[in-house]
């Protein structure tokens, strides 16, 4: 019952910050503090998405990795085109969940129904890798080696990330 409370509350928190997500799917260059805000509340949904969300990291140190004026306008263009729909997707999912663990508990459905509304996450989910694997994709693309050794520093500053990076 817990999980479910903390479900509907984190459900609750995102429907609620989404609606900032406007402001931050622009072009213009955010501050670190806006880069900060976003980290906490992608960190949120990372629990939704199993991807990490590195992103507001790189962005935030985009001079301490040597971003590009090229790079660095390729991952805001990245922001503006997909922020608001990732958002967008993983608050749907977190909602999908939450019916899940309702339908789970109710006796008119059958195993086949729930099984279909667990689909429904999958698919969801799928969307999000697949936005996320466009902005990854730029980042694959781009970065030298110096840029993914001088990631693998910075990335020893957010303990969640730890270990991902093998260099």
């Amino acid at each position: 019952m817990e999980k479910l409370a903390h479900g509907h509350s984190v459900a609750a928190f995102l429907l609620c910050t989404s609606v900032s997500a406007t402001d931050l799917a622009q072009v213009a260059p955010l501050s670190d503090l806006q880069w900060d805000a976003i980290h906490s509340k992608v960190n949120l949904l990372d629990k939704v998405a199993y991807f990490p969300s590195l992103l507001p990291v790189i962005m935030k140190h985009r001079e301490a990795l040597g971003l590009s004026y090229r790079q660095t306008r390729a991952l805001r263009l990245w922001r503006k085109e997909n922020y608001r729909k990732m958002v967008d997707l993983m608050n749907q999912i977190i909602e999908h969940r939450i019916e899940l663990s309702k339908a789970s508990l109710n006796a008119n459905l059958t195993n086949e129904q729930i099984f279909d509304k667990q689909q429904e996450i999958f698919e969801l989910q799928e969307q999000v890798l697949r936005i996320r694997l466009s902005c990854r994709q730029i980042v694959v693309s781009t970065f030298s080696a110096e840029q993914w050794a001088n990631l693998g520093f910075v990335l020893e500053e957010y303990p969640q990330f730890a270990g991902l990076l093998d260099l």
